[in-house]
């Protein structure tokens, strides 16, 4: 088997998927996947483990959690980019490299081993790290540049992001350089990180279990500021740190203490750089999409979202999912990807489909106020319904008038003009431009105006 088949793997670990969208992520044409797949079944046969299935356009593979732990220690395959990361990492946190005795821990030609870390060795040279042959022994690091630090620390991620699903080689290697249990840290920092109002998800879990063991390594800080350390936030977080983590080491504890209170302060704990990228997209997305009025919350889960689509694809850090978009949501990726493509911006497709909800959200909150007449066609109604129904109306949306009609009046062709109203929602087909509902519920009817607020915005910036 090969790279493609431990993609799929890593996949359908994460969730179903067809293979459409397998093509979309790995950019492999489709009668390659589904031979890889058939491939897969005669493995997973071969040591006694479900095969992968398909329903309607989806495939699915159903394990217990032992059965995924079986089966990824019998798959001994690595994609050439976790080959390349494989020698990155250990050649950095050992600081020394044995390519000879790598190339049996991997099960690789010397040709295939030369071809990965020639690719490390290009890194090394555009960062500035230098290292030396020791003959008969291997390779040394002499001098590991601050860019390569970094890079370590992103590499180091991807192994914890993946650490219930990692093949032997890479498992071997986190057990190897981490001094710690993973559950055992989940535990001590997550109380630091929910007292300091921060969010908590695997994402920055892993980038704070990778920064441990930097703090090991490396002599230097990589988050280090000395302007932090008279804050309220430094101090708060630093006495959270005392009383959590009383068994981290003391350098761990001060590097925890400097990135929690740049993510707090400046939020651009992952890249600086990625911080100034992600502001101008941000602004380049508002005109694009002609968003002029957009919350502080809304404009943060954008920036949010973009922030971490960039430093994800930059990485190569991918979490697959499946993605359904409707013909309007359809509208606002087909843009996303033009004006991506214009600006020179890359990310992955579930990271599109992030950007694109945030992108929703913030058309319907631009567009909602512009929704000022809506008609309601039943075909039953009474006084008392009327009042009830006017009344929950009001408090769902009070800037909205709402008039309530039965359908009666239509079918007799006493109601022929429905250009007052912005909207019309009845419970039955009246014309092609009717919402309709089986029955009142408000969560009905908000689904319904946020549509329409929807479509307010993509045809604001889609018929131009």
């Amino acid at each position: 088997m090969n790279t493609t088949a431990a993609n799929i793997l890593k996949i359908l670990s994460q969730t179903e998927m067809s293979v459409e969208d397998m093509h979309l992520y790995l950019k492999v044409e489709k009668n390659a996947i589904l031979k890889t797949i058939s491939q897969i079944n005669d493995f997973l046969e071969s040591i006694d483990l479900p095969k992968i299935e398909k329903k309607e356009d989806v495939f699915h593979l159903i394990l217990t959690k032992k059965q995924w732990e079986i089966l990824f220690n019998n798959f001994n395959v690595l994609t050439v980019e976790e080959r390349i990361d494989y020698l990155y990492i250990k050649f950095i946190a050992h600081g020394f490299l044995n390519l000879e005795k790598e190339k049996e821990i991997l099960d690789l030609s010397r040709s295939t081993i030369l071809r990965c870390f020639q690719s490390v060795k290009d890194e090394f040279l555009k960062n500035g790290t230098r290292y030396e042959y020791l003959h008969g022994k291997g390779l040394l690091i002499t001098e590991l540049s601050f860019s390569d630090k970094k890079n370590f620390h992103r590499k180091l991620m991807k192994l914890f992001i993946e650490e219930d699903i990692l093949v032997p080689p890479l498992k071997s290697l986190l057990i190897d350089i981490k001094k710690f249990d993973t559950k055992t840290r989940l535990s001590q920092i997550y109380p630091i990180l929910k007292f300091s109002n921060i969010s908590v998800n695997y994402f920055l879990l892993s980038f704070l279990y990778s920064l441990e063991i930097c703090s090991e390594i490396f002599e230097e800080s990589l988050f280090r500021n000395e302007s932090y350390l008279e804050t309220k936030e430094f101090n708060h977080i630093k006495s959270l740190i005392n009383k959590y983590g009383r068994d981290f080491h003391p350098k761990y504890k001060d590097e925890l203490a400097f990135f929690l209170t740049t993510l707090i302060l400046d939020y651009y704990f992952l890249d600086k750089d990625n911080k100034v990228r992600t502001l101008k997209f941000l602004n380049i997305l508002k005109e694009e999409f002609k968003i002029s009025n957009i919350t502080s919350e809304l404009e943060d889960m954008l920036f949010h979202n973009i922030y971490l689509a960039l430093f994800k694809y930059k990485n190569n850090i991918i979490d697959f999912k499946n993605t359904y978009f409707n013909e309007n949501e359809k509208i606002l990726l087909n843009k996303l990807d033009y004006i991506s493509d214009k600006h020179s911006y890359d990310f992955f497709l579930g990271d599109k489909f992030s950007i694109v909800f945030a992108l929703k959200r913030a058309l319907i909150e631009d567009n909602f106020s512009k929704i000022k007449n809506v008609l309601f066609l039943f075909n039953e109604i009474n006084a008392n319904h009327y009042t009830l129904f006017k009344r929950s109306l009001i408090k769902l949306a009070p800037d909205i008038k709402f008039d309530l009609e039965a359908s009666f009046f239509h079918k007799k062709n006493i109601l022929r003009d429905f250009s007052d109203y912005d909207l019309v929602i009845s419970d039955e087909k009246i014309n092609p431009n009717v919402f309709v509902i089986d029955f009142y519920c408000n969560s009905k009817v908000q689904n319904i105006l946020e549509e329409k607020a929807f479509c307010l915005g993509v045809n604001n910036f889609y018929n131009e």
